[in-house]
């Protein structure tokens, strides 16, 4: 006897719930008690495939479903959208969609929206109170668009790529929601500085842009376990604590301060990355870096010279990879290797050396004493 299928529908459906869209939909054939029980689940996944789906078939799917729910006054509490706008029928739809879920009472809401060209986002985005996670690329945010009042205050999850917006837009979005947990910047255009110090949940904070496009990170929530940034100008508080901060990666950064950073303690740091990051020459003696990290299990370092560093740690096992570029004098490049070795010498050390234009043979009858 099928025990399963007896269970009472409110059930059925709450076993749904955990299933994505596609297998929840492979249950209608289970049996006649099942048929249905798909179309009625408390969560709602509608994700546009551009390369095996009719997208006006995607639009007329998702319009039924919504249509559906409210018809039948069926309780939605998660909806999750994707989609890709490439014409102003579209837009009007996603305008018409997220008015509904308001009136639905729907409590998360997820969309990742993405344009081929840049345009201006339609300003009902940041209108939906339930939005909780948006993902938004090749489109463009001003005052136009968000309005006079960002009612997003729920919102845990902000991805940008290619987004076209200036700094003051984004201030307004990042204060008006506190709840964020993960902020992912990518190649956007037009913002030059970036303050998230009042995101007091902030765990995960993602940014990469060109050289071309300069920008200043001033960033110092408590919270954060993950930083990752490429090419940028950072600046980090004197004598900050990131207690919780487990992976630091630095690609292309310049560090504003190297007093401020020394002065950081770092208590749960596991891995850092420093690649190719400019001014960190041993040549002048207020760029040395020191890393209070007594937790530290890996730490990665690029560049085009030998680091001057050190870290005070307590792990009794603890890995050092370097990839660093001879181009100096000979003699004093090997010095300052010795040095670098030295400080890390508690540690596993894997070395990689490549060579620009200098003869490797010459440079170690020269320097065998070393």
């Amino acid at each position: 006897m099928d025990r399963i299928s007896e269970l009472p529908k409110h059930i059925l459906q709450r076993i749904l719930y955990f299933l994505s869209q596609k297998d929840a939909v492979r249950t209608s054939v289970l049996s006649k008690s099942w048929s249905y029980i798909w179309c009625t689940r408390p969560n709602l996944v509608s994700s546009y495939n551009d390369s095996k789906e009719n997208k006006q078939e995607f639009l007329t799917t998702v319009e039924q479903n919504l249509q559906r729910y409210c018809d039948q006054r069926m309780c939605l509490e998660e909806f999750s959208l994707l989609i890709i706008l490439d014409n102003h029928e579209y837009v009007s739809l996603l305008e018409k969609w997220i008015p509904t879920l308001k009136n639905m009472g729907v409590k998360k809401f997820r969309l990742s929206i993405y344009w081929k060209y840049s345009r201006q986002l339609p300003s009902v985005v940041f209108e939906a109170e339930s939005l909780q996670d948006l993902h938004m690329e090749g489109f463009t945010l001003d005052q136009t668009t968000i309005g006079r009042n960002v009612l997003s205050k729920h919102l845990k999850r902000l991805l940008l790529v290619k987004v076209e917006i200036e700094d003051g837009v984004f201030q307004k979005i990042i204060s008006s929601c506190p709840l964020i947990e993960t902020l992912s910047l990518e190649s956007c255009e037009r913002l030059r500085n970036i303050k998230v110090n009042n995101l007091l949940r902030l765990k995960k904070f993602h940014f990469s842009s060109t050289p071309k496009e300069e920008c200043c990170i001033e960033i110092y929530p408590a919270s954060l376990e993950i930083i990752n940034i490429g090419h940028a100008d950072v600046s980090f508080p004197k004598g900050a604590e990131f207690q919780n901060l487990k992976s630091l990666f630095l690609n292309h950064v310049i560090l504003t301060s190297f007093d401020n950073f020394s002065s950081c303690k770092f208590p749960s740091l596991v891995n850092l990355c420093i690649s190719h990051c400019d001014g960190l020459d041993e040549s002048t003696e207020e760029s040395h870096l020191f890393l209070d990290a007594p937790n530290l299990n890996t730490f990665v370092y690029h560049g085009w010279f030998n680091l001057s560093f050190s870290i005070a740690t307590t792990s009794r096992e603890w890995s050092s990879t370097l990839y660093l570029l001879m181009r100096d004098d000979p003699s004093l490049w090997l010095l300052k290797l010795r040095k670098l070795l030295e400080s890390l010498s508690r540690s596993k050390i894997s070395l990689t050396i490549f060579q620009f234009h200098i003869n490797a043979e010459d440079i170690f009858i020269e320097n065998r004493d070393l």
